[in-house]
């Protein structure tokens, strides 16, 4: 399968084999097939080629696969800048323990709370405003509450006896 509708100067190929027999030998217990995507990009007249193989624990078509990574690419990629712009993620020093990692949940927690906020502003305004205007932070964050407790509520009821 080939693909150039993302990027006019990228062309995507795609192959998937299947992986019968090979989850032993590769101590990956899913296995299912193999996919190969090779991506050719031309830049200021020069080329430049990578190829992934990503072993998969399900068969997708060479399409579909094409798809799958574009997608998570998309998504990966959007988190990142937001994360960056909004908390300055680069500029981040803490690496000791389990600090990265915790200050990581915390940080997608906060954007998951404002993203639901529907007043005007963008992303970064409204956390800025939540920094320094504690009755909009009380807002969103009774709003993550009330959310919470529809959940647990709906969780309660669908495991009553009939």
């Amino acid at each position: 399968m080939e693909d150039s509708d993302h990027r006019p100067n990228e062309t995507c190929r795609a192959m998937v084999i299947t992986a019968k027999g090979r989850a032993e030998h590769h101590e990956f217990l899913r296995l299912k097939a193999f996919g190969q995507i090779e991506a050719t990009r031309e830049i200021d007249g020069r080329t430049s080629s990578e190829t992934r193989i990503p072993a998969l624990s399900w068969l997708p078509s060479p399409d579909v696969l094409l798809a799958t990574v574009r997608a998570h690419w998309t998504v990966e990629n959007a988190l990142h800048w937001q994360l960056d712009v909004s908390f300055r993620g680069n500029a981040a020093r803490s690496r000791k323990d389990a600090s990265p990692a915790n200050i990581a949940i915390l940080r997608r927690r906060a954007l998951d709370v404002v993203r639901r906020d529907t007043s005007k502003g963008s992303l970064s305004m409204k956390l800025q405003r939540a920094g320094r205007d504690e009755a909009f932070l009380r807002s969103i964050l009774t709003w993550l509450a009330a959310d919470r407790a529809r959940r647990d509520c709906r969780r309660s009821t669908s495991t009553l006896p009939a």
